[in-house]
């Protein structure tokens, strides 16, 4: 009798889960459960084919960066000050700083490594709207605050995520917060932006399930 496997077909059904519920999610999943997939949803940006043992990884990362925050959005004016940004030549300058300490820290992760693999694409896309932006502000293609508003907004998602990894610092996160708080009401008060423009994080859960293959002649 000859044996075939089952073979794995898309999704049958996607689960939308809220940022911080998916500790409780993975805690209700059985431990012998299999076939579970997440992605992250971050804006325009996403990681496909989490498992829910990275994510458990994820949820206790003894090796992530507590500095990795307030380096990454709460030193840096430019994605929630108001005033200072609102010329070209005093834009340049920060965007370029900010998108060098993302290429910095993702040069220093480890992109085999399925936890900091999540860090390492969220701090891509920062870098790509940091870059964006600039390219925007060189060639002219609109006005300062508007390219700064969508900066904030592409931006929004991923500071989110940071804000709200578990092993973060209480302090560091309440000032983040703060900060993006006050981010969002300048963007909407005085870069153009709209709140509807804004993209919570989130996760999208699946479960693959094994197509039932038909007996072959010799097996019935």
């Amino acid at each position: 009798m000859s044996k075939q496997n089952p073979i794995f077909v898309f999704f049958d059904s996607l689960m939308k889960i809220d940022l911080q519920e998916i500790w409780n999610f993975i805690e209700l999943l059985g431990a012998g459960e299999r076939g579970w997939e997440f992605s992250l949803e971050a804006g325009i940006y996403q990681v496909k084919g989490i498992k829910s043992e990275t994510l458990t990884l994820l949820e206790k990362d003894e090796g992530y960066d507590t500095e990795l925050l307030p380096s990454l959005f709460t030193f840096r004016e430019i994605l929630w000050q108001p005033d200072v940004f609102t010329e070209a030549q005093m834009s340049i300058s920060p965007l370029r700083v900010l998108k060098a300490f993302c290429d910095e820290s993702m040069e220093a992760m480890d992109e085999t490594n399925e936890v900091q693999n999540i860090y390492l694409k969220l701090l891509e896309g920062m870098a790509t709207c940091c870059e964006k932006a600039e390219v925007e502000i060189t060639e002219g293609k609109g006005k300062v605050t508007d390219v700064l508003g969508h900066l904030r907004t592409c931006t929004f998602p991923i500071i989110k995520f940071f804000i709200y990894h578990p092993m973060n610092r209480l302090d560091y996160r309440q000032d983040a917060m703060n900060r993006l708080n006050y981010a969002v009401k300048i963007m909407l008060t005085q870069f153009y932006g709209q709140y509807s423009e804004l993209t919570e994080p989130h996760w999208i859960v699946g479960q693959s399930k094994p197509e039932r293959v038909k007996k072959t002649d010799d097996e019935k």
